[in-house]
C-alpha cells in the first residue's frame, strides 16, 4: 500500500522505499521480486514517482531508439547507394546493434555497481534477431553475476579484445561467457579443446560429401565468416603449436587456411566476430596438481589475449541463493552447504586437503541430499567419494561437524 510520503512499505522489515526491487537486493538478497510477489500478493513494487520515472524514462528511450534506427536506415541507404551493385548486400547488416543499458539487460535491479561511476546506466550492444538464432544460447535466470566480472567481459566484446578467463573447476568461467552472448544475443560456438586437437579441427579440412572430396570450414572459420562468438574452451589443454594458429586471429587479422581452396583459402573477420577462452590455468602451468593434461603455453601466444580475467570462487551470499535457487534449499541449510564448501577451500588453501569443491559438486550435493534426506549423504556421493582415504575422512568430519 502506498503511504502519505509517497513510497511504499517493505513487507518483511517495513521500511519505506520507492523501488522494492533494489531494496530487496541491497537488505534481502534472500528474496527475488518473483518470491516476495510469490509470498506478498498485491505488494506493489514500485511507488507513483518510481513509476513516472520509469515511464519517462522509457519515452526517452523509445525516442532515442526511433531516431538512432532512422539515422542507421539512411546510413545504410547512402552506403547502398554509393556501393556496386555486386555489393550491396555486405553493407547491409545481418542482425542489427541497438544500445541497451546493462543493468537491464541481465535483470541487475538498481546495483551501484551496474552503474556507471555518475551513476547512469552503461549502455552495450545488443544484436537483434538474425540468421544464426539457433546459435545463440539459453538464458539462465538463475546465474549470479560477479558484476564487475561481468562489465570486463562486456568491455572486452565491445571493444573487440581477446578475453581469456581461467580459475578453479566450477567457477562458472564458461557459463559466464555463454550468459553474456545469450543476454545479447549473439551467436556462440564453444570448442573444447584437448592433447589431441590438431590444426584442422579447428580451420578445417579436406572431406567427402556427396561422392565429392569437398573443403569443410572448422569451427573458427565459421565464426569469423558469421560473426559469432568463439569460445576456445579448456586453452590450457591444447598443444602450443596448435595453438599458433590463434595468433593472427587474436591480432584481429584474416585467417590463412593454406591446404583450403582459393576462395576458402582467405577469412576475414566479420564485424561481429569475437574471440574468447577459458582454462584452469594462466598459460604457466599447473601450480596446483588438480589439473593433470593442462600444458605450459607459449608466452608470446598469451600476450595476444588482450584481457586476462582470474575468475574466483563467488561470495558466500551469492552461492546461498544459488543452493535456494536452483536446489529449492531453505536459507538455513544453503548456509550450512556454503558453511561447508568455504572450511574444505581454507582446508586446501592452507595444504590440509589435496582437492576443493566447487558449486557445481555443491549443486549436486544438494539435489541428491534433497532426495535423499541427507545432506552427508549428498556430499558423500558427489564429492567425498572422490578423495583419498585421509581427505575424506577429514572432508566427512567438517560435514558431520556442520551437519550433525
Amino acid at each position: 500500500m502506498t503511504e502519505v510520503n509517497g513510497k511504499i512499505e517493505c513487507k518483511l522489515c517495513g521500511a519505506q522505499v520507492h523501488v522494492m526491487q533494489k531494496h530487496l537486493l541491497d537488505n534481502h538478497p534472500e528474496y527475488t521480486p518473483a518470491s516476495y510477489q510469490e509470498e506478498f500478493p498485491g505488494a506493489p513494487m514500485l511507488s507513483d514517482l518510481a513509476k513516472q520515472k520509469v515511464a519517462e524514462s522509457n519515452a526517452a528511450k523509445a525516442a532515442a531508439a526511433a531516431q538512432q534506427a532512422q539515422n542507421d536506415a539512411g546510413q545504410v541507404h547512402m552506403a547502398a547507394s554509393a556501393a556496386p551493385a555486386a555489393s550491396v548486400a555486405s553493407v547491409v547488416p545481418r542482425g542489427t546493434i541497438v544500445k541497451k543499458p546493462l543493468h537491464e539487460v541481465f535483470d541487475l535491479g538498481a546495483a551501484k555497481a551496474a552503474l556507471s561511476a555518475k551513476g547512469t546506466p552503461i549502455p552495450i550492444s545488443v544484436l537483434t534477431a538474425h540468421d544464426h538464432q539457433d546459435m545463440v544460447p539459453e538464458v539462465s535466470s538463475i546465474y549470479v553475476y560477479d558484476i564487475n566480472e561481468l562489465k570486463n567481459v562486456i568491455l572486452g566484446l565491445e571493444c573487440s579484445i581477446p578475453v581469456y578467463v581461467h580459475g578453479h573447476k566450477g567457477t562458472g568461467k564458461s557459463e559466464l561467457l555463454a550468459q553474456v552472448a545469450a543476454r545479447t544475443n549473439r551467436p556462440q560456438i564453444r570448442v573444447q579443446h584437448t592433447a589431441n586437437t590438431e590444426e584442422s579441427h579447428i580451420v578445417g579440412q579436406w572431406t567427402v560429401k556427396g561422392g565429392e572430396t569437398v573443403f569443410a570450414l572448422g569451427p573458427l572459420a565459421e565464426a569469423m565468416k558469421h560473426g559469432w562468438i568463439y569460445c576456445a574452451d579448456e586453452y590450457d589443454f591444447g598443444m602450443p603449436s596448435v595453438l599458433a594458429v590463434y595468433q593472427p586471429v587474436l591480432e584481429g587479422k584474416a585467417l590463412v587456411i593454406k591446404e583450403a581452396p582459393p576462395e576458402l583459402r582467405i577469412i576475414k573477420p566479420h564485424r561481429d566476430f569475437r574471440f574468447v577462452a577459458t582454462g584452469n590455468t594462466n598459460g604457466s602451468g599447473d601450480e596446483t596438481g588438480l589439473y593433470q593434461g593442462t600444458l605450459i603455453q607459449n608466452s608470446a601466444n598469451y600476450d595476444r589475449f588482450g584481457m586476462v580475467i582470474h575468475k574466483k570462487y563467488m561470495d558466500k551470499k551469492a552461492e546461498v541463493r544459488i543452493l535456494m535457487g536452483r536446489c529449492g534449499l531453505t536459507e538455513k541449510d544453503a548456509e550450512k552447504m556454503v558453511e561447508f564448501a568455504t572450511t574444505v577451500r581454507e582446508a586446501y588453501d592452507g595444504a590440509k586437503l589435496s582437492d576443493t569443491i566447487s558449486p557445481r559438486t555443491m549443486i549436486y550435493a544438494s539435489e541428491i541430499g534433497v532426495k535423499r534426506g541427507s545432506f552427508r549423504e549428498g556430499l558423500a556421493l558427489s564429492f567425498l567419494n572422490k578423495l583419498t582415504t585421509v581427505d575424506r575422512e577429514v572432508a566427512d568430519g567438517l560435514a558431520q561437524r556442520i551437519f550433525s
